[in-house]
């Protein structure tokens, strides 16, 4: 093999890999990347190894020629598998007589194998030359794991922070995140429609969401007996809760002055949260500006907090039917919400309610309102997932995901705890739970891959292995304690 032809090869496939802008990228065409390798177009697969060394099946997550069939199967091969064991065993890549195993390190303590075939042997010169493409990968694979690792640290304790001002307010947390799904949701249809676009830049696209989530922050000055009371407020009390807008700008500019006086995500923060409750036509507070003079940020987090207070219970009132919100909100439009934010959100749920893949019937009721509260929303986050992978939107679909972990393993916690409490048959309780941390384990699993990039989408079968679990739960397991709470009623 020519060394020098080899070199410029070499040179253009970290060129190539050079230029992919993410992860998700990086892993969908690694596989063809690597394959220039060869002198002729071969066959290639990719395979991941997570947390053991010593696994002796391997699972093709990408394919190129006659591996493209078998993508997301089993390795069948006993001597490619040797090829890789020897490969992960040395922590390097492994040469033979007619293929190359390339073996990457990963800052999640999994390796990263590519396989691929090639038409004569590569010499010692050339797999020396083959290090500058370890060494390309290696160093973007853990700059954007950093980079993504450090986000999703800052989004943590953006949701931790404002948490600790929903629960005071009886709110469990997730419609913090509810409010940061359908905001991230709106911002991509008003870009789609070409709405705002000097405003709704590639950093208002990125921090928006988790800005969302401190909108509420200041409600943490407020006293416990004013935010949970079940009666009306009276004028005083009223003065009273409206300060969290002020409070929830200063507490979050004493943050910015601690860090940095042009911190994006803060700046958008506390913009949301003083603003979040005037009206387009200037009749809200604190300041009762209008129009334009709202920060887009707080036009459209202003719509989705009204619009899932509406849906949700609270201490005052009962939940609104969706239409029912759907209606008040277009009957504010030019009033309290911006005309064009209104449209946008009519697309929301216009996409929502054609991607569902789960209606909530009666048949679905177990007769145990907190049970049937929470699997309505369990639900909601399954077709709340399809939507977003409808529309292409990742960001939204990781929340969707991150809201679908917690609330899940929460739900089982209580509904475990409600079994216990009403003499569930202990062994029927144990397989019961067993399901759960199966289900549990299985969309933690499905997350870690498209938060690393391995999954470039949420497929159908994803979704449909979500909705047939759920629907199937629910209607032979659940249903056993649904004929015990009717026997005990």
């Amino acid at each position: 093999m020519n060394s020098t032809s080899f070199l410029e090869r070499v040179q253009e496939i970290c060129h190539e890999i050079g230029q992919t802008h993410s992860l998700e990228a990086l892993y969908e065409n690694l596989v063809h990347y690597l394959a220039k390798v060869s002198d002729s177009p071969p066959s290639a697969f990719m395979a991941l190894v997570k947390n053991s060394f010593d696994e002796d099946t391997y699972q093709i997550i990408r394919g190129a020629g006659r591996y493209a069939p078998i993508t997301e199967s089993i390795l069948q091969d006993t001597l490619i598998s040797e090829c890789l064991r020897s490969s992960i065993s040395k922590r390097s890549n492994h040469y033979s007589q007619s293929a190359i195993t390339f073996y990457f390190a990963h800052p999640e303590e999994i390796a990263l194998l590519v396989y691929v075939e090639l038409e004569q042997k590569i010499g010692a010169e050339e797999q020396k030359m083959l290090n500058f493409i370890n060494d390309k990968v290696a160093g973007i694979i853990q700059a954007h794991s950093l980079t993504k690792q450090s986000m999703r640290t800052g989004r943590a304790m953006v949701i931790a922070l404002a948490s600790t001002a929903e629960n005071k307010d009886r709110d469990t947390g997730e419609h913090i995140l509810r409010v940061a799904i359908m905001t991230d949701e709106i911002v991509q249809i008003l870009f789609e429609l070409g709405y705002f676009q000097e405003e709704i830049t590639p950093e208002f696209k990125r921090y928006i969401s988790s800005a969302s989530i401190l909108h509420d922050v200041g409600k943490v000055a407020i006293p416990d007996s004013i935010l949970q009371k079940t009666g009306k407020l009276d004028p005083e009390e009223r003065k009273i809760i409206e300060t969290h807008t002020l409070v929830g700008k200063k507490v979050l500019e004493k943050a910015r002055r601690i860090l940095d006086s042009n911190n994006y995500l803060l700046n958008l923060s506390s913009d949301i949260a003083l603003n979040h409750h005037e009206h387009y036509d200037g009749q809200g507070y604190p300041r009762r500006i209008s129009g334009h003079k709202i920060p887009l940020s707080a036009r459209i987090v202003g719509l989705v907090d009204v619009f899932d207070a509406l849906t949700s219970e609270r201490p005052y009132k009962n939940a609104w039917p969706e239409q029912e919100a759907v209606s008040h909100i277009c009957s504010q439009s030019g009033k309290q919400f911006d005309p064009r934010v209104v449209e946008a959100f009519l697309r929301v749920m216009e996409y929502r309610q054609g991607l569902a893949l789960i209606q909530w019937t009666e048949a679905l009721s177990v007769k145990v309102p907190r049970m049937d509260q929470e699997h309505r929303s369990l639900i909601s986050m399954i077709n709340q997932l399809a939507s977003a992978e409808k529309i292409g939107n990742r960001r939204v679909a990781e929340s969707v995901l991150d809201e679908l972990l917690n609330y899940a393993i929460d739900h089982f916690d209580h509904e475990e705890q409600y079994l216990k409490d009403s003499d569930y048959p202990s062994a029927d309780l144990v397989s019961h739970s067993l399901q759960h941390s199966w289900f549990s384990a299985g969309i933690r699993d499905i997350r870690w891959q498209y938060l690393q990039g391995f999954r470039p989408s949420i497929n159908q079968e994803v979704l449909l292995f979500l909705r047939d679990w759920l629907s199937n739960h629910i209607l032979i397991e659940d249903m056993k304690y649904a004929k015990l709470a009717c026997a005990e009623g």
